[in-house]
């Protein structure tokens, strides 16, 4: 009676080896080692000063109020870090809120444009980029100069003018 041969595997070792594929399990991680850029102390969790720019590398955009808002809500329960899983519960809630009113960035665009419309002298779309780069690190929720220059950058045209509905829309949309 003749053995027959041992059967070859059809799977590669690549193939039986456990993958990360799922796109959900690679956005957290890559959610997870930018929180750990902001991790100062190397103890896994961030100061709550840092909330608002760890949500803004990730990709949401909220508002310094919203943040604000949240920090509160640490301070009042003695919390100065959090942890990843804190910070991403904050991060869905905040990105919940932002897709459950698709308008309010639409909104908040228009009212930028509103507000921008008042100092445009000539009516046109355009206004000068020294004005444009005073009202954004002079008023409100000031922009430092290094930031401003950055969303400057090849927006300005040979007249020194920004058309700032562009400019608006443009950074709203990301």
């Amino acid at each position: 009676m003749a053995s027959s041969p041992p059967q070859q595997s059809t799977t590669s070792e690549s193939e039986s080896a456990p993958t990360a594929t799922d796109p959900g399990v690679a956005d957290l991680e890559k959610k997870r080692r930018i929180f750990l850029m902001h991790d100062m102390r190397r103890d896994g969790k961030i100061g709550i000063v840092q909330l608002g720019d760890c949500l803004r590398v990730m990709g949401i955009n909220p508002s310094e109020a919203c943040v604000r808002q949240h920090q509160q809500q640490l301070r009042a329960g003695a919390i100065g870090r959090i942890s990843f899983n804190e910070f991403i519960s904050i991060y869905k809630k905040i990105s919940k809120e932002m897709q459950n009113n698709p308008c309010n960035l639409t909104q908040q665009a228009e009212e930028f444009i509103s507000t921008l419309r008042v100092f445009d002298e000539e009516g046109n779309g355009h206004m000068p980029a020294a004005r444009l780069r005073h009202i954004l690190t002079q008023c409100g929720d000031c922009m430092s100069p290094t930031e401003m220059n950055e969303l400057l950058n090849n927006r300005v045209n040979e007249q020194g003018l920004v058309n700032y509905i562009e400019f608006v829309h443009a950074i709203m949309n990301g």
